[in-house]
């Protein structure tokens, strides 16, 4: 609000509220306050305060507005000390953005203070001792604290300048002509207080007749009350108090009540603010879904590269297969003849030195397989993230072009589609699967070895006896039986004799001829992974450790 809208609403709430009392205080929001007068000789007027940032308004809505379900602080203040209260006047000094209730009760004579500062807005009860009551909003500043029991301060202004509403014409021209007769708009701007740009512009329109014009605007707004509004509907909409003229394709409203004209705008600007918010929520989900989709896209990139390599891989891997005899454990890399293509030199495959020669091999067939299937995913995939890419960047361009809620809530839903409500799905009774035949024996306090005497009971002994911090054995790089050290109580540590008698069993239950000395792996059973795709019975380990005993 500006300085010549508060003076022309003072003018306004005064002949409206002076003898009302207060009859009804709400919030209809946090930064919104409501007040109710009644009169006997006069229709019930409603006054709503709405101390939105930058835009401050104080005007007579159309309607009583809803109340919060739960008063705020403010509204209790309100309602304990100016319930029933009468209005004895309304002060506004010419120039400012401050008006003043005066409120006549039993206590003694409450001001509820107006302050319409676009930076600071705030509405403050004091009471008759001059202290602040209540507040809208608490400030702890050094230059002017806004806290309850605090004296009431005006908020500071520059004492250097001027008022312009004190200021006479001839007064004001002298003025001006002993300045060198400056442009008038960004002078009267620089050099006085209670001028804003829209009664700067329009004096300045008059030339050298701004001072006569002053003259009749400082008259009407003061003592006569001005009766012209336009209301430009936008967006965003604003007021003007003196409108030049009426740009083309503009749509305006016209009002003879500044209260009136008030609530309007306030409406319109809830309306703008709304669809603001609302086109700033999808322009950030679109910018979001941008980079999610651009994020897929390169790890699809990756995967295609390494879906390229499927042929190498199977390469690598049957090039291992043929020469496993070749290949020492825990080595990264192994240069071996190719005898797989035929080719005149040596191939280094890269291998992991965590993994045994018959696991890397498995490995690469693994990739290799992926690799074959998947390229045409990739592709197929590609081209639906780049066409739902461009899907968001149109969108995106053209949300500017959409001007109303509705329109961006179906912009939203097109965009993102909610998902359908999960089904849950019924349980299948699994049928009971008898359990394999395995060797289970107790072999020492708190200890069992179990072992595996064929593929599916193998798989049992590993994947539903053994627990994650058992251990687990094996003959490298032959087949056998997978041997497990359980554990019967939490606290039982296995003894190197124990170790020793698992790996005896591990390698007598393999295909290893008697006598052979063979290596055994061993590791925890939460390092042993089932193999993808691969037959039952068949695993990767990691951490192993390994011992050499006689089959």
């Amino acid at each position: 609000m500006t300085p010549t809208l508060v003076q022309i609403l003072a003018k306004e709430l005064r002949e409206l509220l002076t003898g009302a009392r207060l009859s009804h205080i709400s919030q209809s929001d946090p930064e919104t306050v409501d007040l109710s007068f009644f009169h006997p000789d006069r229709a019930a007027v409603h006054v709503t305060a709405a101390l939105v940032p930058l835009k401050p308004l104080l005007f007579v809505p159309a309607k009583k507005r809803a109340a919060l379900a739960k008063p705020p602080n403010l509204c209790r203040s309100l309602r304990k000390h100016l319930e029933y209260a009468q209005v004895t006047a309304l002060e506004a000094e010419p120039g400012e953005r401050i008006l003043t209730f005066l409120f006549k009760t039993p206590g003694g004579e409450h001001r509820l203070i107006f302050e319409g500062l676009p930076k600071y807005p705030n509405l403050i009860l004091v009471g008759p001792d001059g202290a602040i009551v209540s507040a809208l909003r608490y400030r702890n500043d050094v230059e002017r604290p806004v806290m309850p029991g605090e004296p009431y301060r005006q908020p500071p202004s520059p004492a250097e300048k001027p008022n312009l509403w004190s200021l006479e014409p001839t007064g004001f021209r002298s003025l001006w002509e002993k300045e060198g007769r400056p442009p008038l708009a960004g002078w009267l701007k620089d050099r006085f207080r209670g001028v804003d740009t829209e009664l700067a512009g329009h004096l300045d329109h008059f030339g050298e007749n701004a001072f006569s014009q002053w003259a009749t605007v400082r008259r009407e707004v003061l003592e006569k009350g001005w009766k012209r509004f336009t209301l430009f509907l936008g967006p965003p909409p604003t007021l003007k108090v003196f409108p030049l003229r009426k740009e083309e394709g503009q749509d305006a409203l016209s009002f003879t009540q500044a209260a009136e004209a008030l609530g309007r705008l306030y409406e319109l600007e809830s309306g703008h603010r709304t669809l603001t918010t609302e086109r700033s929520k999808l322009e950030s989900e679109i910018t979001r879904a941008l980079k999610h989709e651009k994020r897929i896209l390169e790890k699809l990139k990756k995967d295609r590269s390494e879906a390229e390599r499927s042929d190498q891989y199977q390469w690598w891997g049957e090039l291992l297969m043929a020469s496993l005899h070749k290949v020492r454990p825990h080595e990264t890399q192994v240069r071996l003849p190719d005898v797989v293509r035929g080719g005149p030199d040596d191939v280094l495959v890269p291998l992991d030195k965590d993994a045994t020669p018959l696991v890397n091999a498995q490995r690469y067939f693994k990739k290799a397989q992926k690799g074959s299937r998947g390229l045409a995913l990739v592709e197929e995939r590609q081209k639906g993230i780049q066409a739902r890419m461009e899907e968001l960047k149109a969108a995106q361009r053209s949300l500017p072009a959409l001007q109303g809620t509705e329109e961006l809530r179906k912009a939203r839903k097109v965009l993102f589609p909610p998902k359908p409500a999960a089904v849950a799905a019924k349980k299948v009774k699994e049928e009971k699967v008898p359990t394999p035949n395995i060797l289970r024996e107790k072999v020492a306090k708190g200890f069992e070895l179990c072992a595996g005497n064929s593929a599916a009971a193998n798989e049992y002994v590993t994947f539903q006896l053994a627990q994650p911090e058992d251990l687990w054995f094996h003959v490298r790089d032959l087949p056998g039986s997978h041997v497990v050290l359980r554990r019967l109580s939490r606290d039982a540590r296995p003894t190197d004799e124990l170790i020793l008698q698992a790996a005896k069993v591990a390698a007598a239950k393999s295909k290893a001829k008697p006598g052979e000395k063979v290596t055994v792996s061993y590791t925890e059973k939460k390092n042993v992974r089932r193999i993808p795709g691969a037959p039952v019975g068949m695993v990767t380990l990691t951490k192993e450790k390994s011992l050499i005993v006689e089959a």
